[in-house]
């Protein structure tokens, strides 16, 4: 039930379906929009998202897009402590659930390709979380050679997802940039209550090997 509860937590900043736009008057506004500019354009990446309570990551995306634009990726998590794994390289889409694998190719009813125009929720800019619009708070801290912006969001605007019955309390991103501007990583944290007890989950997303992923192997046959 709690790695549940995590996993739903997890996919916030990926399903979250408001709009963001830029809002030069919040701090930091400039930095994040141009690291979700940033993040699209990419040619591959390696998205790892770790809990930071217990240091370990959960979710790891490997994606590549080919010369003509056509994406191949690899999306593991952690479910329930078990690893689930998908694999899609615009021909096959191959995916191991509870330790059995399940294939759809090019032409099946399921199968679905992704490219640089039909683009998968994880390669997509909203994949970073802003939305201005429900942001009430906003500050940045400069510490050593970084930036860190933390933005502090209305939660019943954005409705963060948390366990059955679970009423979300607080939600915030706090992301790290380099001098430069480069986004190093953004942490975000859910805070809910449940049984009159209140919970807080914080994931760390890094995103890792920009522009520099090789082959990206079918899953079939690999023990992960």
């Amino acid at each position: 039930m709690k790695n549940k509860a995590l996993a739903l937590v997890m996919c916030l900043c990926i399903f979250v379906s408001l709009a963001a736009c830029g809002r030069p008057d919040i701090i930091g506004d400039n930095l994040v929009m141009q690291a979700r500019e940033d993040y699209e354009k990419l040619d591959s990446a390696q998205v790892e998202m770790t809990n930071t309570e217990t240091g370990k990551v959960e979710q790891i995306f490997t994606f590549k897009y080919s010369s003509d634009g056509v994406l191949t990726y690899k999306d593991w998590k952690l479910i329930d402590g078990e690893e689930n794994v998908e694999f899609n390289d615009g021909e096959t889409n191959v995916y191991l659930r509870d330790g059995k694998y399940y294939q759809y190719n090019k032409g099946d009813e399921k199968f679905v390709k992704y490219t640089r125009t039909r683009m998968h929720k994880k390669t997509q800019d909203n994949m970073l979380t802003y939305i201005p619009s429900a942001i009430t708070d906003a500050r940045m801290q400069h510490v050593d050679n970084t930036d860190e912006v933390t933005h502090v969001y209305d939660v019943g605007k954005i409705n963060p997802a948390v366990p059955q019955g679970a009423q979300a309390t607080g939600f915030a991103v706090k992301y790290v940039f380099r001098k430069s501007g480069e986004l190093i990583s953004f942490t975000e944290t859910t805070i809910y209550e449940l049984d009159g007890k209140e919970t807080r989950i914080a994931y760390k997303t890094e995103i890792k090997q920009k522009n520099s992923v090789g082959e990206i192997e079918n899953i079939i046959g690999q023990e992960e």
